[in-house]
């Protein structure tokens, strides 16, 4: 069975399905469309990044700790990114990283 991805430009969007665990993160890559944004690309094998997206347009909460530690964690993501891109590297796999325990 091949591995299904769900990506967003959107990082509130990425916030709140890492935050709330329901995505594993896969990485963030350069949005091939637009110069210095950014995709944030989640493994999503059961297709639910459509309802998560609709769950987090209709206000689902998650605890606040979890949302500033993923916010930390994916604007880091942004940042490595815009920096390797820079460089001529476009590969940024975080495949296991999460920031909390």
């Amino acid at each position: 069975m091949a591995e299904t991805e769900f990506s967003t430009k959107s990082f509130q969007l990425a916030i709140f399905i890492h935050a709330s665990d329901s995505l594993p993160y896969l990485r963030t890559e350069p949005d091939a469309h637009n110069p210095g944004k950014v995709k944030f690309i989640f493994l999503d094998d059961a297709g639910r990044g459509p309802q998560l997206q609709l769950e987090y347009n209709s206000g689902a909460a998650v605890p606040a700790r979890n949302l500033f530690a993923s916010q930390t964690f994916l604007r880091q993501q942004m940042t490595e990114i815009n920096e390797t891109s820079k460089n001529g590297d476009s590969s940024n796999d975080r495949t296991n990283a999460h920031p909390r325990s």
